[in-house]
């Protein structure tokens, strides 16, 4: 029995160039450090000092209370005890960072953003990876350099939140999936089960994909072993799994993901909802919604919001619909944080329209295989997002693998098009 992968994981495409590969990461990576810390000069010299900060507050108000052994509490700055609102992943990084150089200090603000750029970097050096792995070297040069140079890419280490990490977790997800695929022993089964349980626990959103990713890994491999892949299942469940007892043992409820699930959804589907964000009634900037959240306790007033919410839903199942389309179409087309600038929108329909074409070419080539892996976090990440809200810093993390797809398309269009000249 043969442990290659079928003949569908394959591009059926010329033998790889080394010298092109040898010379076209540095300089990719070059000019992406480049772009990248232009914007950090930016924000050191023309900012506020503290302005990664001031906006959202939550990651820094968790850092500091882990810091001050208080653990995971108290997300709005006001002494409210535990939180389950966040996984844990991401402020203890920060914690981290604020031990060394300090709590909201200006080297702290740099040093985040200096190591977001460095996730940035590695995250077009695992997208090229992936490509040379199963397409070609062209695409690889086109998906990394214009991961190098987007506009709105250059800016994602500034966003303080997870970002960074998500958008960096899919595509290395995606060659464990692959590496278990070609080497289906009980280590890389172990190595993908561990590493999907510290991504969800920086990002639970994309626990359902990173089920999904294992899934297609066992389907895959079911031929040569049908136990080694529960080796996996069991290592990320096991990790896992100590986020939710956490909260159980916090706040005596089952709170599997994160406990403002029902407060999202009841901020995108109530009277006077427009499909888009309104901070203005989260707790953090809304004073009355502050005094509920620490008078009811966290999971009261998160039961609250999602009693209010599929009250809403039930009562206009038509404008819940209206608003789950618009939601839909924000989030592929980059238009739903309101007043972004237009640079978002070219950036998202370009990639959006692009990534599905690559994903057709991929199938059609008979890479059916590598198009169902693909396919799966495109089809599984945005689900909470069409019936809460679509930023567009969600879509940022499936953003490389909509890249890696769109430069795949263009390679592809670019093959045929000779052809049809003559």
């Amino acid at each position: 029995m043969t442990d290659h992968p079928p003949p569908d994981l394959h591009a059926p495409s010329s033998a790889p160039d080394s010298r092109a590969r040898l010379r076209s990461l540095p300089v990719i990576l070059g000019v992406a450090l480049l772009g990248r810390l232009l914007v950090l000069a930016d924000v050191a010299f023309t900012h506020p000092h503290n302005w990664l900060f001031s906006h959202p507050y939550e990651m820094g108000f968790l850092a500091s209370s882990l810091l001050h052994g208080h653990g995971l509490s108290s997300p709005f700055g006001v002494p409210t005890g535990p939180t389950a609102m966040i996984a844990p992943g991401y402020p203890i990084l920060i914690a981290a960072v604020f031990f060394v150089f300090g709590t909201y200090t200006f080297a702290s603000e740099i040093a985040i953003i200096a190591l977001q750029i460095l996730v940035s970097l590695v995250t077009i050096w695992l997208m090229m990876r992936l490509c040379r792995q199963l397409l070609d070297d062209r695409t690889a040069i086109l998906a990394g350099a214009f991961w190098a140079v987007s506009l709105p890419l250059l800016w994602i280490p500034t966003i303080f939140w997870e970002t960074s990490l998500s958008a960096c977790a899919l595509p290395a997800m995606l060659l464990l999936a692959l590496y278990c695929h070609r080497q289906p022993t009980i280590n890389a089964w172990l190595l993908l089960g561990v590493s999907s349980a510290i991504v969800a626990l920086v990002n639970p959103a994309l626990l359902p994909t990173l089920l999904a990713i294992l899934a297609w890994s066992a389907w895959q491999t079911r031929r040569i072993s049908r136990t080694r892949p529960l080796v996996g299942l069991l290592a990320l469940l096991l990790i896992f799994s100590v986020w939710p007892i956490r909260n159980a043992c916090r706040f005596h409820a089952f709170i599997p993901l994160r406990s403002t699930a029902g407060i999202e959804l009841w901020m995108g589907n109530r009277p006077g909802a427009t499909g888009f964000l309104d901070e203005s009634i989260f707790p953090m900037y809304n004073k009355s919604e502050l005094a509920s959240y620490v008078t009811m306790g966290e999971v009261a007033y998160t039961r609250d919001k999602t009693a209010q919410a599929w009250d809403y839903i039930r009562a206009h199942p038509a404008i819940f619909l209206r608003l789950t389309l618009r939601r839909c179409f924000r989030f592929w087309s980059g238009t739903g944080s309101a007043g972004a600038p237009l640079i978002y929108e070219l950036h998202a329909l370009l990639t959006s329209l692009l990534g599905f074409a690559g994903l057709a070419f991929l199938y059609r080539n008979r890479m059916r295989a590598f198009a169902v892996l693909m396919a799966l976090p495109l089809l599984l990440f945005p689900l909470p997002y069409y019936i809460t809200h679509a930023e567009f810093r969600y879509r940022l993390n499936i953003d490389p693998l909509l890249t890696l797809l769109a430069a795949y398309a263009v390679t592809q269009l670019a093959t045929r098009w000779p052809r049809r000249q003559n």
